[in-house]
């Protein structure tokens, strides 16, 4: 089948291309800037390798040293279009994405504007005192001028075998690379690519930690809860494989896995699937991701149902971030 996807990967590859370069020529497309400093968060591979772990960390780290973070993101298939601006509260995912949904648990302090036009979200806001705009999924959103360009690859397989989507899982090209002004190397890999090594300077790595075990209700519990048990996962994210590879390493006995597809909503039908899944493999447990917990608004599964906050830990964070002040004074 792949001689099939190998044409629309080649035109995806090729518009892709001409769309960034005329970007960059300033012919037709123009990079606009917003009216505060921006940092963007991203990756040119498809799959879970973890943008929005570290948009949070990134938020906390600069509200620590004194900055104002604003997180900037589009809400992936919400039902409602109009700009919504969270600060303090928690919305359902249905109505702001699930990304924004989860970022808001864990910033309270900081706000967050979601919405598909996130340039017009950055000038209704406007510049204030040590404000620094933090654009979510933004390695692609071209339309923003950016200061700093922090982009995630997967350590197992930066690169994704090279090919395009659909033949492969870049939704960009290796042409791309030169502007990654972070490079973030997520999980555990080998030695840095080639294609990496001229830029080791801006090469850092970081994992992905299970950060704690919680009911549907928010209630932290503690992780002998799972320890041996036998319990079905099931998830909706882009790197299933790796929820799966947690919970072997906390000690749970995975009995089955369902996946659905990336930023699938929930009906009570699919719950009942998975209970039945679990009970043909008399598991009493079911688990989750926070990503997919957030989807779950008003139902109820029968059996016990718990989900696992995972976190961003770079190795280097202090120089991550000097790297990127160094980034914002150059073009202040």
């Amino acid at each position: 089948m792949r001689w099939l996807t190998a044409p629309i990967s080649w035109a995806f590859a090729a518009i892709s291309f001409i769309r960034w370069k005329l970007y960059r020529w300033g012919i037709f497309l123009h990079s606009k800037s917003a009216p505060a400093p921006v940092i963007s968060v991203g990756n040119i591979a498809l799959g879970g390798t973890g943008k929005t772990p570290c948009v949070i960390w990134l938020a906390r780290e600069l509200k620590s040293r004194g900055f104002d973070p604003i997180i900037l993101t589009r809400g992936y298939k919400r039902s409602v279009k109009d700009r919504l601006f969270i600060l303090g509260d928690i919305p359902e995912a249905r109505l702001a994405g699930d990304e924004p949904a989860v970022m808001s648990a864990h910033l309270i302090d900081i706000p967050i504007v979601v919405h598909q036009d996130r340039l017009g979200s950055a000038k209704e806001i406007g510049t204030g005192k040590k404000r620094i705009f933090i654009l979510d999924d933004g390695f692609q959103h071209l339309k923003m001028h950016r200061n700093a360009d922090i982009v995630l690859f997967p350590a197992d397989n930066p690169l994704s075998d090279g090919h395009l989507f659909p033949l492969g899982k870049l939704r960009d090209g290796k042409w791309r690379i030169e502007e990654a002004d972070i490079i973030i190397l997520v999980g555990e890999g080998k030695e840095i690519p080639i294609e990496f090594n001229h830029l080791k300077d801006r090469v850092f790595r970081a994992e992905k930690i299970p950060a704690g075990l919680f009911t549907l209700d928010g209630v932290k519990i503690p992780w002998k809860a799972i320890e041996n048990e036998k319990v079905v996962a099931f998830s909706a994210i882009g790197a299933p494989e790796s929820f799966v590879a947690t919970l072997n390493c906390l000690g749970a006995e995975v009995a089955a896995n369902k996946n659905f597809r990336d930023h699938h909503q929930f009906k009570i039908g699919d719950i009942h699937a998975i209970e039945s899944l679990a009970e043909a493999n008399r598991a009493d447990i079911l688990i989750t991701t926070e990503k997919d917990a957030v989807r779950l608004a008003g139902i109820k599964p029968r059996l016990t149902t718990y989900y696992i906050r995972i976190e961003l830990q770079p190795e280097k964070p202090d120089e991550i971030l000097h790297r990127l002040m160094k980034l914002l004074q150059k073009e202040s």
